[in-house]
């Protein structure tokens, strides 16, 4: 064991020197490593990336929860039936293990506080919406059902709308013109982070920068003497998330057995948009992932054309370490070595550049991104897979030349 380690240690300054003589071309030879690697990085931490961004983007609708949306704004079905406030409460008594609901109502208005002003939507809810979107409040209070049955002018701003409308100051009590009416702040949301310009958002609308009001105060109407006003969607969460596949079917049929066949609605089960985005990211991952194989073969390819060229010009000195005592595995071993060090510096290099540009993609093209252990593991992995699998041919090469053959090769 000694004797190879002594034997390794003899060798890596051989292989060391031999590649520094041909600076360029070792460089050249390396670029096509480094570029493949940086490639793989790149793109696992892309794919990374969105899929956190996706299980944040569900988690934050509710893996146990069910949507019914309307078609359109006030989405009228072929026999005039809509989705209705009142259709929650039915929901509640026609669908096993419902746990709790809410209609939902939405406008994009201006809001208005002193010089500042701006367009957002305004959501009108019941006080269960909260528990159904565990929605979190960093001052304040929710909407209580005390505000649905009295139509009360309370808002609950999202976290990013309050800080632009009121800066640094507390909102707190303060009145913000909503549309055409003054509403009084009685809370304000925890910052969700949520980004609603991601490509394809499982979440349809910023929590964050969102006016959440009492239903009955955006539409005009108590659900009590209203029950038949339209919403444009209903929100239905379930006791037993695992199911909700197979309760979303019951949900279908509830509303169908409510407003007929015809009725002008599509239901939403948030767990099935997860698996869905799973699957188009895996399809992403291939073909991103079967790029970086064929630059990192190209790469391999180039290494291997190079060692090929170093053996016929060291010829002569392979034959002169031969007839000084090297054994065909000494030899075989320096080239290996030397592709070894092509290939896991070029690795090195990879994981730098490929997490610069993770970091570039995150800066400038606002996707979010993750390099993660196992990316840099698999990088490192597939460099020495490199070295092995290009350098053994040449390595083998070197080694089968005849001393006395070698020698006299000029």
């Amino acid at each position: 064991m000694k004797a190879r380690y002594r034997r390794l240690d003899a060798l890596l300054p051989i292989a060391a020197e031999a590649l520094s003589r041909y600076k360029l071309r070792t460089a050249l030879s390396i670029l096509g490593i480094v570029l493949g690697v940086a490639a793989v990085i790149a793109m696992m931490s892309v794919s990374e990336g969105a899929r956190r961004e996706a299980l944040d983007q569900v988690n934050a609708l509710g893996l146990d929860n069910l949507v019914a949306r309307s078609r359109g704004p006030g989405a009228i079905g072929e026999s005039g039936r809509r989705l209705t406030a009142g259709d929650a409460d039915h929901l509640l008594s026609l669908v096993p293990l419902a746990h709790t609901a809410s209609p939902l109502i939405e406008r994009y208005l201006r809001l208005t506080r002193s010089d500042r002003s701006v367009m957002a939507r305004v959501v009108g809810v019941r006080a269960t919406y909260q528990a159904i979107l565990r929605l979190s409040l960093e001052q304040g209070r929710f909407l209580a059902a005390i505000d649905e049955s009295s139509a009360a002018t309370v808002c609950v701003l999202g976290a990013s709308l309050a800080k632009g409308l009121f800066g640094y100051r507390d909102p707190i009590g303060e009145q913000l013109r909503i549309g055409a009416a003054f509403f009084q702040v009685i809370g304000v949301l925890r910052d969700q982070r949520a980004d609603p310009l991601s490509p394809n958002a499982i979440a349809w609308r910023d929590i964050g920068m969102a006016a959440m009001v009492p239903l009955a105060a955006l539409s005009g109407h108590t659900l009590a003497a209203a029950p038949e006003q339209p919403v444009d969607e209903i929100w239905l969460r379930v006791r037993d998330g695992e199911r909700a596949a197979e309760l979303a079917q019951v949900f279908e049929h509830a509303l169908k057995r409510i407003h007929g066949d015809g009725g002008p609605f599509d239901i939403v089960v948030p767990r099935e948009l997860l698996a869905q985005r799973y699957r188009t990211q895996r399809t992403f991952g291939v073909i991103i992932g079967s790029v970086a194989v064929l630059a990192l073969l190209v790469g391999g390819i180039g290494i291997m054309n190079m060692m090929l060229s170093s053996v016929v010009e060291r010829t002569h000195e392979i034959g002169i370490r031969r007839t000084a005592g090297a054994t065909r595995r000494d030899v075989t071993l320096q080239f290996l070595i030397e592709a070894l060090l092509m290939t896991l510096s070029g690795g090195a290099l990879g994981i730098v550049l490929g997490t610069a540009v993770s970091w570039g993609i995150t800066a400038y093209a606002g996707w979010s991104t993750r390099v993660s252990p196992l990316a840099v593991a698999l990088a490192f992995a597939v460099s020495c897979l490199a070295g092995l699998v290009f350098g053994l041919y040449p390595a083998v090469k070197a080694a089968s030349l005849e001393p006395v053959d070698a020698v006299r090769y000029e």
